[in-house]
């Protein structure tokens, strides 16, 4: 009993450090039972790419080829480290040939792409930014490039059509989500998903600007504007995006103002006016990869839908504009035009703002539609729109539906 009064009293005359010793033990223990859960993740899931890669394959064939475009810049330069620790040793073991390729600035990846040979799958190692810039290459190719089967290891930043495909988290979970989608390009599970192409509407005289491509949405406005300046606020450390709202809201450097034309034309399950009937490009395939048939579909080019080509027109003022992607089975395949409210109170923002950190978002007059032309009213402030997740400079374009155009490695449930 001595010694425990004596100890109580240690700690009562010294009580600063023992809170201190208590966080940093809590601290400590935490880091030391995620590792551990990692490594069970990883023994795991080695043995189970290690049988993939112990399976015999035909003497005449090569070992599956995949090419890695990798952004080592990506989620503060962590993404190289992460894809080399935690998805590469899984290829390896899967008896993949693995090129890693890695981006040495903006834009770089779909120069990669568009002159890209000798693979048979390309992989995204990256965020948001990356996979358009990939799909943007990818599809700019007249060669049937497309039906390359894409992988996405959602290491950026940003990884909104990653997350959609592979749920994942910080930490453990985090590591998990990897595994999940090293996985999915080890066992060959392919689905089908939309695309956006949007082309800038050119002025008489101007030369047209080649199309971009986006896989999850646009976004312009006071909100977008908010998530932009989040940096800012490093010192808030996880609540940077939070105190962003709160630090913003009452701005006039945000847009607050979006206003002009949309031109848009109903969502069509397919016909002569909106589907050009393509060649079947023939390849050989490795074993991973069984399937190299475009997405099953009805002829549909021989049909004709008169009211394809309705064309209505909205005048639109919002602080909040958004149009993306559906990527929903057996619907009507349609992009979805997300227009919010005329104006909000200081109160109503930062609510707002903090409902959609925690994936609420407040009901916004949606449109579907399968093209829609985006003429934006002349501002004397700079607009910025924000095609999955980079920053490009408002003007007038074209967006375009391009159903179930592009094959993405998947979970086996999501297989279509």
């Amino acid at each position: 009993m001595d010694k425990i009064a004596k100890f109580s009293k240690t700690i009562r005359n010294n009580w600063k450090k023992s809170v201190f010793g208590v966080i940093a033990l809590y601290y400590g223990g935490t880091k030391v039972k995620e590792k551990y859960q990692i490594n069970v993740l990883m023994r795991a899931a080695c043995k189970e790419a290690a049988v993939y890669g112990d399976a015999l394959i035909p003497m005449d064939r090569n070992p599956t080829t995949i090419t890695v475009i990798l952004n080592p810049v990506a989620n503060k330069r962590k993404a190289k480290q992460e894809f080399e620790k935690y998805c590469e040793p899984l290829l390896h073991l899967a008896g993949l040939q693995v090129n890693v390729i890695q981006t040495a600035s903006e834009g770089n990846a779909k120069e990669i792409v568009e002159t890209l040979h000798g693979t048979e799958a390309i992989i995204v190692a990256g965020g948001d930014g990356t996979l358009s810039e990939t799909v943007t290459g990818l599809l700019r190719r007249n060669d049937g490039a497309n039906q390359f089967p894409l992988g996405i290891l959602p290491l950026g930043r940003t990884n909104t059509f990653g997350n959609s495909l592979f749920p994942g988290g910080q930490g453990v979970e985090k590591v998990k989500q990897l595994i999940d989608a090293s996985m999915a390009i080890i066992e060959g599970n392919t689905t089908w998903k939309d695309a956006m192409k949007i082309e800038p509407i050119p002025k008489e005289d101007e030369v047209p600007n080649r199309p971009i491509y986006a896989m999850s949405s646009i976004e312009c406005g006071a909100f977008r504007d908010t998530l932009a300046k989040r940096d800012k606020y490093w010192f808030c450390g996880p609540l940077r995006e939070y105190a962003s709202f709160l630090f913003n809201g009452y701005k006039e450097s945000l847009t607050w103002h979006c206003s002009g034309t949309i031109r848009y034309t109903p969502p069509c399950i397919g016909c002569s006016n909106c589907i050009q009937k393509k060649p079947e490009i023939k390849r050989k395939w490795s074993l991973f990869f069984p399937s190299t048939q475009a997405a099953p579909q009805s002829d549909q080019t021989k049909q004709l839908n008169p009211e394809c080509t309705t064309t209505q027109e909205l005048c639109y003022k919002t602080c909040d504009l958004k149009i993306q992607t559906e990527n929903k089975e057996n619907q009507i395949p349609a992009i979805n035009i997300l227009v919010g409210k005329n104006t909000y109170s200081y109160t109503e923002f930062v609510a707002e703002g903090w409902n959609r950190l925690k994936k609420k978002r407040c009901e916004a007059h949606t449109i579907p539609v399968r093209t829609v032309e985006l003429i934006p009213k002349d501002t004397a402030n700079e607009v910025m729109l924000e095609i999955d997740k980079e920053e490009f400079e408002v003007k007038p374009v074209k967006i375009t539906l391009l159903p179930k155009v592009i094959k993405l490695f998947c979970k086996p449930q999501l297989n279509v």
